[in-house]
């Protein structure tokens, strides 16, 4: 503007005044406008940055603040956290030390019950072997004193199932002896020895009702027939003086029946004695007798007489002995057994070391 000025200035000399044109005055007004405009929204701009920023700052200062004081309270919470977790860490070391203790109690009482059970299951091995002991003792005496092979075997069969619940594997041995002990007994005594004792013990109680021989049918049955003549006729003469007879071996009749039927109840027990004893020559020899007996001094055409000389002879015919079952291996293994077997020791005491609190 001082150019514009200085140029519009007048001048002196030859040099005529310029006119303006009337447009770029206006131009230069409008730009000034602008210009002043312009300024005026920068300095609006600029105070209002700064109020925003002064209020900023304010809000910054007022959160550092608030932040600052947050920060003061989690300082303090956390110091007071520090003194729990102290106190926890020290109620925790006392739990520790407790739980250590309780351990070892817990592993003191495992002990006891292993020691317990240990002596439980000895003793119920003791209360089993004692009954073992018992039925194998008892079966071998039934057998041997009354030779009751039936009470015998159901001795041996109760002692091989108590056997079989020890659980000690040492008397496995014991188990399988007295399994063979009664397995022999088992063979010893067949259905076929049974139905004979069954069959004497019938002929016993039959002897009674039998009818005897009468003593014509018996004279006539032990002497030959022969043709009268001379000698005939002076034995017959001389029968009423001296009479001589011979019995080849067969028994006379007896003139009183209770006697017969007694003889032969005597020689049917006899049987059944020696076959209960598993004497078979004893046995074979009373039933010979019997059957002599029966024929020499019972009716032969009776029915119940020849019933029972068929039973005789029948039971002469399939009786088989077999030798005597030996018993007692199975309990003398079973005494020698438990008399090696060391005692149980008794149970440690448990320890009560640490089970105290802190």
């Amino acid at each position: 503007m001082t150019d514009d000025i200085e140029d519009t200035a007048p001048r002196s000399g030859t040099h005529k005044p310029r006119k303006r044109p009337p447009g770029l005055a206006a131009l230069a007004i409008l730009m000034a406008l602008v210009a002043l405009a312009v300024a005026a929204w920068s300095v609006w701009r600029l105070q209002r940055f700064t109020h925003d920023e002064v209020a900023a700052r304010q809000h910054d200062a007022t959160t550092i603040a608030a932040l600052q004081s947050q920060l003061a309270a989690g300082d303090e919470q956390a110091r007071a956290g520090d003194h729990r977790i102290g106190k926890l860490e020290s109620g925790f070391d006392d739990l520790r030390a407790s739980t250590q203790g309780l351990d070892r109690r817990i592993a003191n009482l495992e002990t006891a019950y292993t020691n317990l059970s240990g002596q439980q299951q000895s003793a119920q091995d003791t209360v089993l072997l004692n009954d073992a002991d018992m039925l194998l003792r008892t079966g071998a005496q039934r057998y041997d004193l009354f030779h009751d092979a039936s009470g015998a075997l159901k001795a041996y069969s109760q002692a091989v199932e108590v056997l079989a619940q020890v659980q000690n594997p040492a008397y496995a041995p014991v188990r399988a002896s007295a399994a063979t002990e009664r397995d022999a007994l088992a063979a010893a005594a067949p259905p076929s020895r049974q139905g004979a004792l069954d069959t004497l013990s019938a002929l016993r109680g039959k002897v009674a009702s039998l009818p005897l021989a009468s003593a014509e049918a018996s004279t006539s049955a032990s002497t030959p027939s022969r043709k009268p003549g001379f000698w005939s006729r002076v034995g017959d003469a001389f029968s009423g003086i001296v009479k001589v007879s011979h019995d080849n071996g067969n028994a006379a009749p007896l003139d009183d029946a209770h006697f017969a039927r007694q003889t032969l109840v005597l020689d049917l027990a006899q049987a059944q004695e020696a076959l209960l004893a598993f004497d078979d020559v004893t046995y074979r020899a009373a039933l010979q007798r019997a059957d002599a007996a029966l024929a020499a001094q019972f009716d032969g055409n009776d029915a119940g007489v020849k019933e029972a000389n068929a039973q005789i002879a029948n039971l002469l015919a399939q009786h088989d002995g077999g030798p005597a079952p030996k018993l007692g291996g199975a309990l003398a293994q079973l005494q020698s057994l438990r008399a090696s077997q060391p005692a149980a020791p008794a149970p440690a005491p448990a320890s009560t070391a640490g089970s105290g609190r802190r």
